[in-house]
């Protein structure tokens, strides 16, 4: 199983990260993921995996998890799918081009968490 090494910035520290540890983190969460594009560029993107951003925003997704079966391959194990918020869209990533991982977007409440609209 490969690690990333990944700088998360609410701890102030790199860490060595698997794919599902990025995955698990995205589905609690909408992060702030840094990274370098393949034309060389840096990208700073808000996104997430969390179901309840994803099945208010793209409904086909909740049907997917119904039927698991319908799923075509197998993830590549190296790039990660995700949900891009402000651009209301999926982008993708590679796991070893990310630099840096942070999760400022959620606001905790007594009510519980409220998660950004980026309208």
């Amino acid at each position: 199983m490969s690690t990333y090494k990944i700088f998360v910035t609410e701890e102030g520290l790199e860490k060595d990260l698997t794919r599902e540890d990025v995955v698990e983190m995205l589905r609690n969460d909408v992060a702030t993921v840094t990274f370098t594009k393949a034309d060389g560029t840096e990208r700073v993107m808000e996104c997430t995996l969390l179901n309840e951003v994803l099945t208010s925003r793209v409904p086909e997704v909740a049907k997917m998890a119904e039927k698991p079966e319908k799923r075509k391959k197998a993830p590549n194990p190296h790039t990660l799918a995700v949900y891009d918020v402000p651009a209301d869209g999926w982008r993708s990533f590679r796991l070893d081009s990310v630099k840096s991982i942070g999760f400022p977007t959620s606001i905790f409440t007594d009510e519980g968490i409220t998660y950004p609209t980026f309208e």
